[in-house]
């Protein structure tokens, strides 16, 4: 009986791997494997326009940045979104001017974008400005952190680490810590992955997988000739979700599984072969 027991469970596990398409705004816990699409939503069935450009994650919902654009044509605003694509709410971004803020990442209580060389943040409680600081380059637009240092670039394949001492108006200390990406434009750091993940603006859809040595992991195609403005990580359960934004038509927001445990799950393939 216990033979018989295991084999069922064996057999319901495989045919658990056999997945449907992604539903919009969806997603699918523990059916998915290694970098499927597990999300997406259209950002202009809220926002209108071509001028959004960042995101960021902030526990509780992502947060976009749309741009004034050419001739003020965009809004310069936040706009947030829930977890199923759906915008909960709205507020300006400190008259950030032209493009306003780039990519944005989040320590947990402030949210981090950039405009020219500053790097603004906001409490994510109140949405108001609270401070910034000088990065390297202007504006520095991809952006990531790991708990301690800060990463960015700028349409550039050299990523830079940062180090900055927590006081608004200093300038932090730069290094360029890998060269391995494509091209940059959104970055987000991947806690359980340990890892980089940059998205490329250079039309080849390329994300690019760097480790925390920056080094190399691999270069992964998932939007083939798609240009791709920020990135960030959102939840980590039950899925370890990777969020990359498609400047498009439409914009949009597309979620990839990047759960370690995902390429476990693709071993099952041999194993289904048995049944």
């Amino acid at each position: 009986m216990k033979i018989l027991a295991l084999v069922l469970v064996m057999a319901v596990a495989a045919f658990a791997m056999t997945d449907a398409a992604p539903e919009t705004g969806i997603t699918q816990p523990g059916t998915d494997t290694w970098l499927e699409e597990i999300a997406y939503w259209s950002v202009e069935d809220a926002i209108p326009n071509v001028y959004s450009v960042g995101c960021g994650w902030d526990g509780t919902n992502f947060w976009i940045t749309n741009g004034a654009g050419q001739a003020g044509a965009g809004t310069g605003m936040f706009y947030l979104f829930d977890h199923t694509g759906a915008v909960v709410d709205s507020f300006a971004q400190n008259n950030a001017p032209g493009w306003g803020l780039r990519d944005l990442c989040c320590d947990g209580t402030y949210m981090y974008g950039s405009v020219s060389t500053a790097i603004d943040y906001y409490d994510i409680t109140t949405y108001e400005k609270v401070g910034a600081f000088t990065g390297p380059i202007s504006p520095n637009r991809a952006l990531a952190w790991d708990g301690t240092y800060f990463y960015t670039s700028s349409f550039s394949t050299d990523v830079n680490q940062l180090t900055w001492d927590g006081v608004s108006g200093s300038t932090a200390a730069s290094t360029i810590w890998s060269t391995a990406a494509t091209s940059a434009y959104g970055a987000a750091w991947d806690y359980l992955g340990d890892c980089l993940w940059v998205t490329s603006a250079n039309g080849t859809g390329i994300v690019d997988q760097i480790a925390a040595d920056g080094s190399l992991i691999e270069h992964h195609t998932l939007i083939p000739s798609a240009t791709m403005g920020g990135a960030t990580m959102s939840q980590t359960s039950p899925i370890n979700e990777l969020y990359v934004f498609e400047q498009g038509s439409p914009d949009a927001m597309h979620g990839y599984d990047v759960n370690p445990a995902a390429l476990e799950r693709d071993t099952w393939g041999s194993i289904k072969s048995l049944f």
